[in-house]
């Protein structure tokens, strides 16, 4: 067991493949949706599996800081909500790293009367936009301001008098704006309708947003870019399971296809609105052997894995963990609909390119697009750019190459606070210094 993190991770290279049978957090995607509309809900939800990711603790402390009861025990949650009507509150809210929160919150301080809520968060929060989330809500009648620049958080916040109407967003700079706006119209005292512009990046995500609203008992009409949402709505109380986070789950599975490994993963079904579920059968597609079945996922690898040109848009925070698998693949490997990743916790397209570079993998970028050339990947020391995702896919080349030193392991807390750990029970052989 791993008692410290500390400023590197070693990984060593397999002796031989693995066979391991893994149970993966629970999604941070739907526990921040879960936790938001639990706090709305009339009567108290218990939410279980829930992730124990440093982004749905930031929510939880703020979510109390508002005045919602929630006692954690474990992976289970037990939530007083507030019907939405939460007490006056007037402060500020640091959200640190965290992007759900920071959009999810920005929608949410909007009917929280008397309110006079300053948001910030970290350096690079405050780089990452969330213009047409803002002007949807100044729209229907929200007063905000930007404290510092325009578009950008940090934020004041003087809500409690929106009404519903007619809006537009912006569908292809964050579909965290949409599940934003998605999640508080129902309470609004008029009907919404929502028509998203543009093409819609991350749409699944919508997809998860409108389902556990559907389990907390309120109804959205439409889809395919226009939502009409009945106003006077109440959530209702539920007890909800999370599922296992799809996204960290592609860190096992690739672990499989490049070491010829057999790995299953317990606790994701194959067929989960999650469309991170759908990486394994991108490795299926590069040549692993891959089978679903209720809520497990098997990846063997067979030794051979061939390039592949995928459009992720619809999964983006899995492009670094196909980059990382793609650099052992023969050909060259094509990602597009990543124009996300540069609004990320880091730069993720130019971050991928700069350290599969240093790994001997030639690659090509560009606004949208990386191209990697599989080959004979070289050990390096990774720079992670305070970025989880980036640590976790590079530790993935550690079970095949010699000399793969991560930086700042201890990023991985945004999402997956066991993964170095979790490598360990799996039979992979690691230091942190």
């Amino acid at each position: 067991m791993i008692q410290k993190v500390g400023h590197i991770a070693r990984i060593h290279p397999l002796d031989k493949p693995i066979s391991a049978i893994v149970n993966v957090p629970g999604s941070k995607s739907y526990t921040n949706r879960a936790l938001i509309m639990a706090a709305l809900a009339e009567g108290v939800s218990t939410l279980r599996g829930i992730s124990d990711s440093n982004d749905s603790k930031v929510l939880i402390k703020l979510l109390q800081q508002l005045g919602i009861e929630i006692d954690v025990n474990k992976d289970t949650a037990i939530v007083k909500g507030c019907a939405g009507q939460f007490p006056e509150y007037k402060g500020e809210l640091d959200v640190e790293d965290a992007g759900t929160v920071m959009r999810f919150l920005t929608a949410l301080c909007c009917i929280i009367p008397g309110g006079e809520i300053t948001l910030r968060g970290s350096e690079r929060m405050h780089q990452r936009p969330v213009k047409d989330l803002v002007e949807a809500l100044k729209r229907l009648g929200a007063k905000i301001e930007y404290l510092e620049n325009f578009g950008l958080p940090p934020l004041l916040i003087k809500g409690g008098k929106i009404a519903g109407g007619v809006i537009k967003v912006n569908g292809s700079i964050s579909s965290q704006f949409i599940s934003a706006l998605l999640m508080i119209t129902p309470l609004l005292p008029l009907d919404t309708r929502m028509i998203i512009e543009g093409e819609t990046v991350s749409a699944p995500y919508i997809d998860m947003t409108l389902s556990a609203m559907h389990q907390f008992g309120i109804k959205v009409d439409g889809g395919d870019g226009k939502f009409q949402i009945e106003g006077r709505q109440c959530y209702a109380e539920a007890e909800y399971k999370v599922e296992g986070d799809a996204s960290s789950a592609s860190y096992i599975l690739a672990i499989a296809a490049i070491s010829k490994s057999a790995v299953i993963v317990n606790n994701v079904p194959g067929n989960s609105v999650q469309s991170d579920a759908h990486f394994a059968d991108l490795l299926q597609q590069m040549g692993c052997i891959m089978s679903k079945k209720g809520s497990t996922t098997a990846v063997v690898g067979t030794g051979e894995l061939n390039a592949i040109t995928i459009d992720m848009q619809d999964m983006p925070d899995t492009a670094q963990t196909l980059a990382v698998v793609a650099a052992f693949a023969k050909g060259e490997t094509v990602i597009t609909g990543l124009s996300t990743l540069q609004l990320k916790e880091s730069k993720r397209i130019d971050a991928l390119q700069t350290e599969l570079t240093k790994m001997g993998i030639k690659c090509e970028a560009g606004d949208d697009y990386i191209k990697i050339i599989g080959g004979k990947p070289k050990g390096a020391f990774i720079n992670t750019y305070d970025d989880h995702r980036m640590a976790m896919a590079f530790a993935v080349a550690g079970v095949r190459i010699d000399g793969m030193t991560i930086e700042s392991p201890e990023v991985v807390k945004k999402s997956f606070p066991t993964f170095w750990t979790t490598l360990q029970t799996m039979g992979v052989n690691l230091e942190i210094e």
